[in-house]
């Protein structure tokens, strides 16, 4: 990798980077760390949400022989994973069947409806269209546990050559997380600390890029509009960021030296193996404890789509969703993502901790960005979850379905949403708050506050 220093940038170009997203330079987190956490020290929770581009069909995730309709039901519906066969679509999950928990039936038609995606909106609890207007979920549970990098954005984007995007993740309004694309990018930011030859020589290379680019944006502040300053700010605010983590990651050498990765598929163009490479990392960063909460981006923008030839399917994702996901296309797509779930799950598992394993202490969200379907109106938005948080969630072995949303909800008083999932996430790890973003002003009489008690250990 051809690595920009400051001697080979004018001010001019280090600009026009900045503009672009200059600073996803330091943000690809890659770390490859198994050391458990210290001995009697109680495991922090972690998280990893998984979100899948083109709706996540409810179908796909719904056990064999048990109703999926539910339109009428007044009762949530409690079944035992381990009397239920699970359809073929994940059926690469059925090793850690007795860990994972499926939920249907939860709507989130705040994050708006009929679009290609919700983007912000999806772990956010506003409509998309509002872009970054708020704090996500994964950062609001990366604030009430703090860590080095608070949360680790990972995208698998169509395109090859995408570096980063900002798409999901919101730290608060108009603080876009960006999610970086590269996993090699990842490995020479976070690795290169520890690591000899062109690695380390990029790592101190960026270091002196970042020293570099903070005084000359600061310097430019000066000289620009007060009307222009605001957007300067947020970027010297990142780079003030990047720059002390990246002195918390050296710090933290002795930690990473022994499980420096090989560099294999993650300086790979091709779409299956990147996806392979960026689930790496995201265990890798959970295991090494520079962060707690990891997201994926599986889609990397609203309307973008790939076209799975790696899996054998030639149709692209778009032309998918539109004929409502046929089996042929949509079941093996489905089953390469629910391998890489598994393979989190195995990497976790693999990994001591306490008196188990890593899987123990987290939790893996794999959902949908755009609810049910391709232009999702997000009735209902399927979730599958793997891990309970060291117990303090009721999830593992159970199939819930809650009663179908509908506007008049004093009839059904079972719906629940997925802000209702979310607040049991923040109870769960100590934060008691009863509302996370807005309310479904369409939702009359359902109970909108609070968690959901049922998956509350």
């Amino acid at each position: 990798m051809n690595m920009l220093t400051p001697n080979s940038l004018d001010r001019r170009t280090v600009l026009k980077g900045v503009t672009l997203g200059a600073a996803a330079v330091v943000l690809q987190p890659f770390l490859r760390s198994l050391e458990a956490q210290a001995a009697g020290q109680a495991p922090k929770p972690r998280v990893i949400f998984m979100l899948e581009s083109n709706g996540l069909y409810p179908r796909h995730i719904q056990p064999r022989g048990v109703d999926g309709d539910n339109r009428k039901a007044e009762k949530l519906v409690d079944l035992s994973l381990n009397d239920l066969e699970l359809p073929d679509a994940i059926s690469p999950l059925a090793p850690f069947k007795e860990r994972m928990g499926i939920i249907q039936k939860l709507s989130h038609k705040v994050s708006g409806g009929g679009d290609h995606g919700k983007g912000f909106g999806g772990l956010g609890c506003f409509h998309w269209r509002k872009g970054a207007a708020g704090q996500t979920i994964d950062h609001a549970l990366a604030a009430a546990q703090p860590s080095i990098i608070p949360v680790v954005g990972l995208g698998v984007a169509p395109s090859a050559g995408a570096v980063f995007v900002n798409s999901v993740s919101a730290s608060a309004p108009k603080r876009p997380t960006p999610i970086v694309c590269q996993p090699d990018l990842a490995f020479t930011s976070l690795f290169g600390s520890v690591a000899e030859g062109n690695a380390g020589k990029a790592f101190n290379a960026r270091n002196k890029l970042l020293d570099w680019c903070r005084s000359d944006i600061k310097r430019v502040r000066e000289e620009l509009p007060a009307m222009d300053r605001e957007k300067l700010d947020i970027y010297l605010d990142t780079f003030e960021q990047m720059r002390t983590r990246q002195q918390k990651v050296a710090a933290n050498k002795h930690r990473l030296k022994a499980n420096v990765p090989t560099i294999d598929k993650f300086n790979s163009t091709v779409t299956t193996e990147r996806f392979e490479a960026q689930c790496a990392i995201a265990a890798a960063a959970l295991a090494s404890r520079l962060t707690n909460v990891v997201t994926i981006d599986a889609a990397c923008g609203v309307g973008s789509y790939h076209t799975w030839k790696e899996l054998g399917v030639m149709k692209d994702g778009h032309s998918i969703g539109h004929m409502n996901g046929p089996d042929e296309f949509s079941v093996p797509i489905r089953k390469f993502h629910a391998q890489r779930v598994a393979d989190l799950a195995r990497r976790l598992d693999a990994i001591p901790e306490g008196d188990g394993t890593m899987l123990d202490n987290t939790l893996i969200i794999w959902m949908s960005d755009s609810g049910e379907a391709h232009h999702g109106f997000c009735n209902e938005w399927p979730m599958v979850l793997v891990g309970n948080l060291g117990g303090r969630l009721k999830t593992a072995g159970r199939f819930l379905q809650y009663p179908a949303y509908q506007q008049h909800a004093d009839q059904i008083p079972g719906h629940r949403t997925i802000a209702n999932f979310y607040l049991a996430l923040l109870h769960a790890i100590g934060d008691k708050r009863e509302q996370f973003g807005e309310p479904d002003l369409n939702l009359k009489g359902a109970d909108q506050s609070g968690p959901l008690v049922e998956i509350l250990g």
